[in-house]
């Protein structure tokens, strides 16, 4: 994976960031850290605005909504334009743009390729006290559709040391490409470097799934498919993992043990809509992981 140059950040412009450190959101924070050089990393960010009493749909009398959809706007730009000040001072390329757009990830996935984005990055807001992270529609679309890279972060800052958790899947189930695994082992390296942390690369598996195979096989089946995988990679034992767990509870536990900021995991597209078919275990790191997740998606076209 090349270095991230051009990043590009979905804000939520009608939030208050004036008690955040900085007064700048997260997203923006984690996007910083991967600008290594001011002169060659360009960030931009892009506020994406839908009201539907606002949408030419609505109608009521006695209100001028083009009127009222342009202050909705503008209010929106000053905002962008107040986080991008001071860091223009600094010496960063940053700019903001606004849109307005139902649905809102279709607009945003054409701004980010419009940008030649390599990384686009969206926060995803805990819900109360709870702790859960559960994805909006907009990020579940931006999932699904996105194709470049998608950093979903969360709360959480990151330390002077972010460790990178990448999970592969090297028996390729349900026909992931054997290239996608290559592509988020490189991203692991990449990026740990980038930010400034260290990388481990786990395979999970789970022999009591399937209790009528013969004692072991499923162990050797996976030891295998995993250390072939690795075999092209220069990576420490120390930073391997093969873990006899369901691939949810192996990422979750395994990830607090090594105190994990950043989960990298692959999405794939092959329907004739070209939508990431994002199963049952996916959907649950996603929504239940607390830490940051990468998703990352095969380079070739389906």
């Amino acid at each position: 994976m090349k270095t991230i140059e051009k990043i590009m950040v979905v804000i939520d412009a009608n939030e208050d960031f004036s008690n955040a450190p900085d007064g700048l959101p997260v997203e923006l924070r984690k996007a910083l850290r991967f600008v290594t050089d001011k002169n060659a990393a360009e960030i931009k960010l892009i506020s994406v605005g839908y009201e539907r009493y606002l949408s030419h749909s609505f109608r009521s009398i006695g209100y001028d909504y083009a009127m009222l959809r342009k202050e909705y706007c503008d209010r929106l730009s000053k905002t962008m334009e107040e986080l991008v000040a001071d860091l223009k001072n600094d010496g960063y390329k940053i700019s903001c743009e606004v849109g307005w757009a139902h649905p809102r990830y279709e607009l945003i996935v054409k701004m980010a390729q419009d940008f030649g984005a390599q990384l686009l990055i969206q926060h995803c807001r805990a819900y109360a006290k709870l702790e859960h992270h559960h994805l909006t529609h907009d990020s579940w679309e931006l999932v699904r559709h996105c194709p470049l890279p998608l950093l979903l972060v969360k709360d959480d800052d990151w330390g002077d040391r972010v460790v990178v958790m990448a999970a592969v899947d090297p028996l390729h189930s349900h026909n992931k490409p054997l290239q996608l695994d290559k592509i988020i082992i490189d991203a692991a390296v990449s990026v740990s470097g980038q930010i400034g942390g260290e990388y481990h690369i786990v395979h999970a598996y789970a022999e009591a799934a399937r209790p009528f195979a013969p004692a072991g096989a499923i162990k050797e089946e996976h030891e295998k498919a995993f250390h072939e995988l690795m075999a092209e990679y220069n990576v420490p034992d120390n930073q391997k993992h093969l873990i006899d767990e369901s691939p949810v509870y192996a990422l979750q536990h395994f990830g607090e043990q090594i105190h994990s900021n950043l989960v990298i995991m692959g999405a794939i597209s092959r329907s004739r809509i070209r939508e990431a078919l994002v199963g049952s275990t996916a959907e649950q790191v996603l929504d239940y992981i607390k830490t940051d997740i990468l998703i990352i998606k095969p380079s070739a076209e389906d």
